[in-house]
């Protein structure tokens, strides 16, 4: 279904804080191209972005994203868009186009010194890309692998790459730690691979760090040759609370009203909307950056978050402390639950002549890849065996219905979990869920820190979900490890009732579907850490331990800024 939409009330614009992109939206309309030169395209990736933790999708008011919701309404909102529940698998499938059961990515987020990544048999998007003629970039996380050099992004089909491959990176020294059971921490900044000294970058805060590095890969691009960039920004995601003590002094953030009405009860929410209006701020840097190359009419935009926002009833089982915010969808980051794979995401592009529109034709991001790769005008033939299906005709065409009519959320054995969503013929939406939540204590809602029923900080949004159930209170139990659980999400978006007990038939053919689908699983390839990755061991760098071609400076870091 397609919604022409004005995003907003014009209650919410004046709000609105932050510099604005330099030239009004309205002048990038033209949808012709020069030449015949393929697009570019740039991927903007945030980590654990949440469901309302933009204005756009539920007319937040606390949520300094003006630039974002300004390109999102005058793109393609993708209404239902679905990824897996965590990182890696989701980073994952969004580069293979492959469920992440089938590549062995299902039961894990990665983590530094793990002896494991995205197996290297996989053809990922950027190789395919590359043989369509195009430059391509890798900034930012990765998230995929680092025992070994083949892992990295620049041996992977990426030209370059400027970033990290941990889960979550200090701000400001660039170091990753975790407890393993015992604590580590190292260096994990690398620029094509190779580890960057503390003295060249310490203290530029690291979403500005790789904000910049796109940039000057924009300014120097050639206009002879189509790029593809992987943006994929550490933002907002942080591991600890400390790292989010940024930027929440800048008078533009302390001037929005609703951020400023927030109590010191809510300082942490605080904290992450600063970081929050850095994602912004980059996200307006680039499309500035675009705009004054001239390019901006060639170039496809896609914005998506890897999955939900971990919650503070759960964040304990996800290794820290930052809390965003997926109301009133239920649960969050790690769950199968509509809070942790519903994710945002919207495409902007000339090359589509209807915009300004919310799609709600099933998405999954297995489906970008080949999306992306008809619309450059490549061959869907060229793709080898993937789970992807190309929206590029149906997105193009304004069309009511897309190509997909179900989506394996996931199949994790490790971890007990699998999900399913189903279309059924009259384009009702159904899914089944069934297995272990955590640890099966909490499976609820957490509405958005700072508001309250009665003072919901909220203008009306197109975009926005609607229960059609009391937000936040259970009809009729879920409790998924001791028997499936089913809910009608075109009815029930919200999850609050499940239906599988007057359901039976339906139920019984997801879980046969969810069986079919095993068949193509392979064994998770996620292991433990290595204690001979420990960057004690590497003069505190985090290296690939196990072909450590460098050699390791001993001045390379400055072990005073590893605390």
């Amino acid at each position: 279904m397609k919604i022409a939409i004005v995003c907003f009330s014009s209650a919410f614009i004046p709000l609105a804080v932050g510099q604005l992109f330099l030239n009004d939206i309205n002048l990038l309309n033209d949808a012709s191209r020069k030449g015949s030169q393929r697009p570019n395209v740039l991927i903007f990736m945030a980590d654990d972005l949440g469901h309302a933790d933009v204005g756009y999708s539920e007319g937040n008011l606390q949520t300094p994203t003006p630039n974002i919701d300004k390109l999102a309404c005058d793109g393609v909102i993708l209404h239902r868009h679905y990824s897996a529940a965590q990182g890696s698998p989701s980073r994952a499938s969004f580069l293979t186009a492959k469920n992440p059961f089938t590549v062995g990515m299902q039961s894990a987020n990665f983590h530094a010194g793990e002896p494991w990544g995205l197996p290297l048999a996989y053809k990922i998007q950027p190789e395919y890309f590359k043989d369509l003629g195009y430059a391509t970039h890798a900034i930012g996380k990765w998230n995929l692998g680092d025992s070994q050099r083949a892992f990295f992004p620049n041996n992977r089909g990426f030209d370059t790459w400027y970033g990290f491959s941990a889960d979550a990176i200090n701000y400001f020294n660039y170091t990753a730690g975790w407890i393993t059971p015992f604590p580590v921490s190292g260096r994990a900044l690398r620029d094509q691979g190779v580890a960057v000294p503390a003295n060249v970058t310490n203290n530029v805060y690291a979403p500005d760090l790789f904000t910049s590095e796109a940039e000057q890969l924009i300014r120097d691009s050639d206009s002879r040759t189509p790029f593809y960039m992987y943006f994929a920004t550490p933002a907002p995601h942080t591991a600890f609370a400390d790292f989010r003590a940024v930027q929440h002094t800048m008078a533009q953030f302390e001037l929005r009203p609703a951020v400023a009405a927030l109590s010191s009860q809510f300082l942490e929410r605080k904290k992450q909307l600063a970081v929050i209006q850095s994602l912004d701020d980059s996200f307006r840097r680039l499309v500035e950056a675009l705009t004054n190359k001239g390019i901006i009419n060639n170039t496809i935009i896609v914005f998506l978050s890897d999955n939900g926002a971990p919650i503070p009833q759960t964040a304990t089982h996800l290794r820290g402390s930052n809390h965003g915010s997926n109301w009133p969808l239920r649960l969050g980051k790690g769950s199968l639950f509509e809070g942790g794979v519903r994710t945002l995401a919207f495409l902007w592009t000339p090359l589509i002549p209807k915009r300004g529109r919310i799609t709600k034709q099933l998405f999954s991001n297995t489906d970008w890849l080949p999306t992306l790769y008809e619309a450059v005008g490549g061959s869907l033939n060229d793709l080898l065996a993937t789970d992807g299906q190309s929206h590029w005709q149906s997105l193009i065409r304004g069309m009511d219905d897309g190509p997909r009519t179900e989506i394996a959320l996931n199949i994790d054995g490790l971890n007990n979990q699998a999900g399913m969503i189903y279309q059924d013929l009259d384009g009702n939406l159904y899914k089944y869920i069934s297995g272990d939540v955590f640890d099966n204590s909490f499976t609820g809602w957490a509405r958005t820190e700072g508001t309250s029923e009665d003072n919901p900080m909220t203008v009306f949004s197109a975009a926005a979900v609607k229960c059609n159930f009391p937000p936040g209170v259970e009809v009729s139990p879920c409790r998924p490890w001791e028997k499936p659980c089913l809910f009608d999400l075109t009815n029930d978006p919200c999850e609050v009732n499940s239906i599988a007990a007057s359901n039976p038939v339906l139920v019984k053919l997801l879980a046969q579907k969810l069986s079919l689908y095993n068949q193509t699983a392979i064994p998770a390839v996620a292991g433990p850490f290595d204690i001979r990755a420990d960057p004690e061991n590497w003069n505190g760098i985090w290296t690939p331990w196990l072909d450590p071609l460098e050699v390791i400076d001993s001045n390379m870091v400055s072990f005073t800024n590893l605390n």
